[in-house]
């Protein structure tokens, strides 16, 4: 299976709440373009139209309720940016390119009045964010395209370890051909990232570093290239700065990504986190991606080397992880710890794995459609993989007190004939203590000849108890002889 990367990035509401925000943003530009008439100042405060009856209802009053400026009352969108005062609110109501950075440095709103779009003229970022409570709505970006390794970024966000931004949002943007990353979020709390459509690009969608209590819910990304140049891509990542020490670059933690749709990362991983903690990962769709979800370590800056970071207390439930046109062999749901030796005593990765459906993931010599190894207490419960390459659960090595309950395997499939031998679950490798309760293989009309095991154990050195699962479809319940397993109505 892929080894989890060695990444160092360049480190750099409501629907219905958006739009009545949007209408009344509007409206408010419209009365300004009233009353400047031949050349009036082009803002207009919220409380001077409050008369007029255009402030949107209360609960979704304009953030600050300071002036709206109009990007078209001003040469530039640049010019219109540094004219609007903290607390007011940009409206982007042109088209144009750019060539420079647009600085948030104050907070502010800015929302884009369609069909207005913004197009990156050089490979650099669009939105540059150095604020907190910034609400961008409905950006429409654009950059100089997807298919070389470059710098191109749509939104990037920026705090520190030390100070932190709080209260960021980012809604229903249109975010494309960005040649690294359409948005880049680091050292931010409160931050929301919803229902954004991110199209062709190079490196990441959705880049969150070392922040917290944040949510990335109902976006779509799609077509993340990975060209030459990149040694990984994501399409959702929740990570950490391996460069800097735990202190200048956190763990993400109380992250929640759900509801999104991945799909076409064929090189790397949809939806991952490298060392978080606290994270939930829920109800997405993931297709056409090398692995589905990651949940991996991260390095440190004292042992750049060295997986030193697990993923703790993250849990992945109800998603739907599928191959669809994804190339080569791959985990769909991977959780693995720190270290990388049989027995390691580095951190263990802790997770809940449940109510999953994988569907044709795994085909490695390690992989299948979901893999453990180097973790502690890991629940694998209630999940269904369906026509899974080789094998549908694998504890590869180092697992202690897994749990494995009331899975499905549901068929089992071969990317060619002579891959040899299926099992519905297998343990790999040593150092294992697992139990398996209530697991059941089923057939299906593209299961192949090949013999099928229930469990398959390979290697020695493990500590298995079976318990009531159902092999009554297997060639074959239960396979290997060097390790412990002891069974308890488990059959046939």
């Amino acid at each position: 299976m892929p080894t989890p990367s060695r990444r160092r990035e360049e480190l750099g509401s409501s629907t219905t709440g958006r739009r009545s925000f949007l209408a009344g943003a509007l409206a408010l530009v419209v009365v300004g373009a009233t009353v400047r008439g031949g050349g009036s100042p082009a803002e207009l405060s919220a409380s001077s139209v409050a008369t007029a009856g255009l402030v949107p209802s209360a609960g979704s009053a304009l953030p600050g309720s300071g002036p709206v400026v109009a990007s078209s009352s001003h040469p530039t969108v640049a010019a219109a940016l540094a004219s609007t005062p903290a607390g007011g609110t940009l409206v982007v109501d042109r088209s144009e390119s750019v060539a420079a950075s647009l600085v948030i440095d104050r907070p502010t709103t800015v929302v884009f009045r369609s069909p207005a779009t913004l197009t990156s003229t050089v490979d650099g970022t669009v939105f540059d964010v150095r604020s907190s409570d910034v609400r961008i709505v409905d950006a429409d970006l654009r950059g100089t395209g997807a298919l070389h390794a470059g710098a191109g970024r749509g939104i990037v966000v920026t705090g520190t370890a030390a100070s932190p931004l709080e209260r960021v949002s980012i809604e229903g943007a249109r975010l494309s051909s960005f040649s690294r990353t359409a948005v880049l979020v680091t050292n931010v709390s409160r931050l929301d990232v919803v229902g954004c459509t991110i199209a062709d690009v190079g490196y990441a969608g959705v880049l969150l570093v070392s922040c917290a209590d944040s949510v990335v819910r109902g976006c779509t990304v799609s077509d993340v290239h990975q060209p030459a140049g990149f040694v990984n891509s994501y399409g959702i990542a929740v990570t950490r700065d391996e460069a800097r020490s735990l202190r200048d670059s956190p763990r993400s933690v109380r992250v929640t990504v759900e509801d999104n749709t991945v799909r076409g990362v064929p090189r790397w991983e949809g939806i991952d986190t490298h060392a978080g903690e606290s994270i939930l990962i829920r109800r997405n769709h993931v297709t056409g991606c090398r692995v589905g979800i990651a949940i991996v370590p991260a390095g440190g800056s004292a042992t750049p080397k060295e997986y030193v970071f697990a993923p703790r207390d993250v849990v992945v439930t109800g998603n739907h992880v599928e191959r669809g046109v994804a190339p080569d062999a791959g985990a769909g749901i991977v959780v693995r710890g720190a270290g990388s030796t049989v027995g390691s005593s580095a951190e263990r990765a802790t997770a809940v794995v449940e109510g999953n459906l994988v569907v044709g993931m795994g085909g490695g010599d390690h992989d299948g459609g979901i893999v453990l190894y180097l973790t502690r207490g890991v629940v694998v419960r209630g999940n269904t993989l369906r026509d899974c390459v080789r094998r549908g659960v694998a504890l590869y090595h180092s697992n202690d007190a897994a749990l494995v309950a009331d899975n499905v395997v549901d068929g089992l499939a071969a990317l060619d004939a002579g891959e040899g031998p299926r099992a519905a679950f297998q343990v790999l490798s040593a150092a294992n203590t697992a139990t398996f309760v209530a697991n059941a293989y089923r057939t299906t009309a593209t299961t192949g000849p090949a013999p099928v095991s229930g469990l398959a154990v390979a290697g020695a050195d493990n500590s298995l108890t079976l318990v009531r699962n159902d092999w009554s479809a297997t060639t074959r319940p239960v396979s290997g002889r060097a390790s412990s397993v002891t069974r308890f109505a488990d059959g046939p």
